[in-house]
């Protein structure tokens, strides 16, 4: 797979993954990849959401991707994380070229607060 097919495809599939979880989350009132304004406590590294106070958590994703390329003639080479496969054709075949790569990203999450602020 030429690099910027494989950097094409890696970056949609996380932004369909961060859309799916950003629905989830205004369902479970949680905000992924919140867009309101945020501010720096002075004395720690945390960042605050400024409309409620609370800390945003940043998930961090650390991801090894193997690429196989098959002796077949498409354009879809199967892509797995861990044990997950996803293809763009049902024909793959076992004699395949592969390469590993690391995928580092985080995620600001503002998690669901309850009761009230006093």
């Amino acid at each position: 797979m030429k690099l910027d097919k494989y950097i094409e495809e890696t970056i949609k599939q996380i932004i369909t993954g961060i859309n799916s979880a950003k629905e989830y989350g205004d369902k479970n009132n949680a905000k992924v990849n919140p867009a309101s304004a945020t501010y720096h406590n002075q004395n720690s590294s945390m960042i605050y959401c400024i409309d409620t106070g609370v800390p945003i958590q940043q998930i961090e994703f650390d991801i090894v991707v193997t690429v196989n390329e098959g002796n077949n003639t498409t354009d879809a080479p199967v892509i797995t994380v861990g044990s997950s496969a996803i293809s763009g054709k049902e024909q793959y075949s076992e004699t395949a070229n592969s390469s590993t790569n690391r995928i580092k990203f985080s995620i600001p999450i503002l998690l669901p607060i309850s009761g009230t602020r006093e």
